[in-house]
């Protein structure tokens, strides 16, 4: 179950400086588009080329997904990625779903395997925020936990 954002609606230039200013520098990345649309914007949706990745990964596109409520005194969001060729789901949050982690946590589910905790981040800043969990996602949670835990 989850807890709903406490804010009002996203902000569509705020998703548009995400994508402008994170998403759209991500050599990995392919595209990037506006849920439902870029006058609506409810969120982002990031697709990853399979190739590109390391490892790769394929046939499929994994995804980001990014969820953004800018308020007072924490922001709200979720960060997700799901690799549908391995079943593998990482997500950033700062929500109220697990008031024993804090406000922000890690969590991640694989074939074999899913656990959570808390995290912090070394920047306030939104972009500089997605900066860090991007860098995170390529270069810790894929290698370390999505192929770490496949069985040979």
């Amino acid at each position: 179950m989850s807890v709903p954002h406490p804010g009002g609606d996203p902000n569509a230039n705020f998703y548009a400086q995400l994508k402008r200013d994170v998403l759209d520098r991500v050599p990995q990345i392919t595209t990037v588009e506006f849920v439902p649309d870029d006058i609506e914007a409810k969120q982002l949706r990031a697709v990853f080329d399979p190739a590109r990745l390391a490892p790769p990964t394929g046939p499929d596109s994994p995804e980001l997904t990014i969820k953004w409520y800018r308020q007072e005194p924490h922001d709200w969001f979720r960060i997700n990625y799901t690799d549908p060729n391995t079943d593998f789901h990482a997500g950033w949050h700062q929500d109220e779903d697990h008031p024993d982690l804090g406000r922000t946590h890690f969590q991640y589910s694989a074939v074999n395997e899913e656990d959570r905790w808390e995290i912090s981040f070394d920047h306030e800043t939104p972009s500089l925020i997605l900066w860090e969990i991007i860098e995170a996602l390529l270069e810790d949670v894929r290698p370390t936990y999505q192929y770490e835990n496949e069985d040979p």
